[in-house]
């Protein structure tokens, strides 16, 4: 992996494909605005035998005045026993500090699309939330309102896998220490 591009460069003139482990291809990159300055999220997939199991990772990179302008300040790799998917990021302020963060999935497939969603707190480079989820899913707030929207499927007995009873909204909101739960609603169809 490697770890620094000496350039100064804007974000989308950096050389992405430079900026994951050799051999990898980029999946997704990312955009954040931080009162530390822009960051770049990138995800890739890594060569491997069985498709379903291919190793995949991630990398936040942060811009900084002196060279090497750019430095993979965060990496998360998964190898092949992991089984993980697919790796999505969405880059907004969920923790309302008026700083993006990152809202990773990283699912591991199945027919209830099954995965870890986490955030990130991109200042600080560390985990503030994270969640083992499946027949849901969990996005940010809406625009202007920072915070967590998880939805979930509600089974009732007797519902086939395809078609749940009901949905489940639980809003979240973060306290700065945790996250506390603003509003909880089921809808039926």
């Amino acid at each position: 992996m490697p770890t620094s591009v000496d350039a100064d460069l804007s974000p989308p003139e950096l050389p992405f494909d430079e900026m994951i482990p050799v051999e990898a291809d980029l999946t997704g990159q990312w955009f954040a605005y931080t009162d530390e300055g822009v960051k770049v999220a990138l995800a890739w997939v890594e060569p491997g035998s069985d498709f379903a199991r291919l190793p995949r990772g991630y990398a936040v990179w942060e811009r900084f005045g002196s060279a090497p302008h750019w430095r993979a300040e965060l990496v998360r790799r998964h190898d092949s026993a992991h089984a993980v998917q697919e790796i999505q990021i969405a880059t907004t302020d969920m923790s309302g500090d008026g700083s993006d963060d990152a809202l990773v999935f990283e699912g591991i497939g199945g027919s209830g699309a099954c995965g870890r969603w986490s955030v990130v707190d991109l200042n600080r480079l560390r985990p503030i939330f994270g969640r083992r989820l499946c027949d849901g899913r969990i996005d940010p707030g809406p625009f202007g309102s920072p915070g967590l929207v998880i939805t979930r499927s509600v089974y009732r007995e007797g519902d086939a896998h395809c078609c749940p009873s009901a949905m489940r909204e639980t809003v979240l909101t973060w306290t700065g220490s945790r996250w506390r739960v603003t509003s909880n609603t089921v809808r039926e169809p």
